[in-house]
């Protein structure tokens, strides 16, 4: 007897769940040869929705499939299940991946694992960290999201961290056994949080982390940063942008970035800016947006540290997402050699 309730509405099936139906009236041969053509994400995905989905209506199966009506009509009722799935994944995949997949599936896994671990607690992320040599956790703080990265670095120790800001910038590529590797360790670390995402590029992770951490760490790892790795950690400093550097943007393009945030953001931000950086905001402002944001600020009362800093981080990646739009020109921070 199937566990699962009949699937009878079809305005409410997602798009996993419609391709779920059309690879089981495929069939195992056929279907196996178009998954061939999707990647991994997507193969989760629709393995997930025929493990569940259970005993499918006819009517359904032909409403999804209406462009083919005739024949798919023919099939009748369809039903999914995790045997079903591994028919098909069976037709494409080795055992042991298949095996992966559907364990994961059953053990209630994202299949992410770089995302599940970012998501985790801080502590809890730092206590798997320690765990683990120093070169392993280079790897995995230039996968998480950068966020994550920043509130689990101070967590190491600002001797270790520098240490693992160190490995970062000399990381070369990794080869793809060491990575599959460190990654199912972490699956055994976090069994039920665990998948595959790409990795992002080393400078550009560790430039996004920098900008998030808390001024005064940010302070205290640098001057280790300097003492070990001076020309590489200049090169880092260069690249970052930081909400003290919108003090460079002309009126027009910080007036968009402005409008890029929205609620209480702005007026949170400005109170934690210095004089010259909060009046160049408001003197980029018509005169009647400019007294409601000093209204607005005036009547927030005190504010909490790290909302403020959470509200200049909403700024800055609002200007690095128009510059990367084509929308505005953010200040270059290289120093350009002057010719006479």
């Amino acid at each position: 007897m199937n566990q699962f309730s009949p699937l009878r509405k079809p305005s409410r099936l997602s798009g996993p769940e419609k391709s779920a139906i059309l690879f089981l009236c495929l069939g195992e041969e056929r279907g196996g040869q178009l998954m061939q053509r999707l990647d991994v994400g997507e193969i989760r995905k629709i393995t997930r929705a025929i493990s569940a989905m259970g005993e499918v209506q006819a009517e359904v199966v032909e409403e999804v499939m209406r462009e083919f009506g005739e024949k798919m009509s023919s099939y009748g009722g369809i039903t999914g299940s995790v045997e079903a799935a591994r028919g098909l994944l069976k037709g494409f995949l080795p055992e042991e991946r298949v095996a992966e997949i559907l364990g994961e599936i059953e053990g209630g896994s994202s299949g992410d694992l770089w995302g599940d671990l970012s998501d985790l607690d801080d502590k809890v992320l730092a206590e798997v960290l320690r765990k683990e040599h120093n070169q392993t956790v280079a790897v995995i703080l230039s996968r998480i999201r950068a966020d994550a990265a920043a509130k689990v670095l101070p967590l190491l120790g600002q001797e270790r961290a520098a240490d693992l800001v160190e490995r970062m910038v000399a990381m070369e590529e990794l080869p793809d056994a060491a990575l599959r590797s460190i990654e199912e360790s972490l699956r055994h670390e976090v069994r039920g949080k665990a998948g595959r995402n790409a990795g992002a590029d080393t400078e550009k992770q560790l430039v996004k982390v920098f900008n998030k951490l808390d001024a005064k760490v940010f302070e205290g790892l640098s001057r280790e940063l300097e003492k070990k790795i001076p020309e590489r950690f200049r090169s880092l400093k260069q690249k970052m942008f930081v909400f003290g550097d919108l003090i460079e943007l002309k009126p027009a393009p910080l007036a968009k970035v402005m409008r890029e945030v929205t609620g209480k953001s702005l007026p949170m931000a400005l109170r934690g800016a210095d004089k010259d950086l909060r009046e160049h905001f408001l003197a980029s402002l018509p005169a009647r947006s400019r007294d409601m944001l000093e209204d607005e600020m005036r009547g927030m009362g005190p504010v909490r540290s790290r909302d403020v800093k959470q509200a200049q981080v909403e700024l800055v990646e609002a200007a690095l997402r128009l510059a990367s739009d084509g929308e505005i020109e953010l200040p270059s921070s290289d120093e350009e050699e002057m010719i006479d």
